[in-house]
């Protein structure tokens, strides 16, 4: 017998102990029904007066298939990205599987990287939380060789389940038009992805409607500087200049949120003088001193469906093409939105 502590015990341990074949307390440890009651039971005894613990390589082997989901994020400081990470992990663990992950930043380098380490502990499939820097890359390694779903994204090699980001952008340009604003701009990130272009062309084609042409400002927040056509451009001059623009619909809730800070430094009241839309509806978006309006990606349902089209496919229920799933949004009308001044 091994000294409690001296190091974990092991499948062989636990036979020496039991006096039965490594092979008996395998079929114990998946569940097999070939081994007889009396047996099973001092088998039982044996692995919790060892405290032994399958490794969990191990285990995937024994019971026929990986336990593990990998998910891959770009930026868990996003609040939205951070919230869904959690939402998914919880989802994962419910039907009994534990989750990996990884965060890239959008590197393509470390998206490479996470690929691999997830291959290497054989992962029984991937959830993409974001767009991806390389997509062929990812896809070339990816693409048949594994279950893969996009959450809140999509790309055309693997399922995925979103919103329309176009109807978001369409209805915040709706909301700030008939509340009389007429000076409207985007803020959108310094280098969009297809989500932000997306809700940018919704917001474009419904102010079009009404006769208006927004300006489209980059910024990364909180320390990136402004600009718009590629030129820097103050914030002064945006917020409080001789032409102010009055309504402001962000790309996500983040940029939102510290947009609501640079216009309380500049001494711009929100919404008196200026209203601010995000997209999201991150859980600090509804705290009273943020109170924003925003798009609201219904979380939950793109969380059970990403996962449900993951398990279909890794269980072999989903089979062909690669399938998009649209969910629907709909705006949180709060305190960070009133008339045109």
């Amino acid at each position: 017998m091994i000294e409690r502590g001296s190091r974990p015990a092991t499948l062989v341990d636990v036979a020496r102990l039991v006096g039965v074949s490594a092979s008996t307390v395998s079929n114990v440890v998946r569940g097999s029904n070939v081994v007889a009651a009396p047996t099973r039971r001092r088998v039982l005894a044996a692995i919790e007066e060892l405290d032994y613990r399958p490794n969990a390589l191990a285990r995937q082997l024994l019971q026929g298939r990986a336990t593990t989901v990998g998910i891959i994020a770009r930026d868990l400081r996003n609040p939205f990205i951070a919230e869904m990470a959690s939402l998914l992990e919880r989802e994962v663990a419910r039907l009994g599987f534990a989750a990996m992950f990884c965060a890239t930043d959008g590197d393509p380098e470390r998206e490479d990287q996470a690929i691999g380490l997830m291959l290497d502990n054989r992962v029984s499939g991937l959830v993409f939380l974001s767009l991806l820097g390389r997509p062929s890359l990812i896809a070339a390694k990816v693409g048949g060789r594994l279950p893969a779903v996009f959450v809140a994204a999509e790309e055309p090699w693997a399922d995925s389940v979103t919103v329309d980001e176009h109807r978001g952008g369409e209805i915040v340009a709706r909301h700030l038009v008939g509340l009389g604003h007429r000076r409207l701009a985007f803020l959108g990130p310094q280098q969009p992805d297809r989500a932000d272009m997306r809700r940018l062309e919704g917001f474009l084609r419904a102010a079009g409607d009404s006769g208006l042409k927004p300006t489209v400002i980059a910024w990364d927040p909180p320390d990136g500087s402004p600009s718009i056509d590629g030129n820097p451009v103050d914030w002064v001059e945006i917020l409080a200049g001789p032409i102010p623009a009055t309504g402001i619909f962000a790309a996500n809730d983040f940029a939102a949120i510290d947009l609501i800070d640079v216009a309380d430094t500049l001494g711009v009241h929100v919404p008196q003088a200026l209203s601010i839309v995000g997209f999201d509806d991150v859980d600090m978006a509804r705290l009273r001193r943020i109170n924003l309006t925003t798009v609201s990606q219904p979380r939950d349902a793109l969380v059970r469906l990403g996962v449900e089209a993951l398990l279909g496919r890794i269980d072999g229920r989903i089979v062909g093409e690669p399938r998009v799933t649209l969910a629907s949004v709909s705006l949180k009308v709060r305190g960070s939105t009133a008339p045109a001044p």
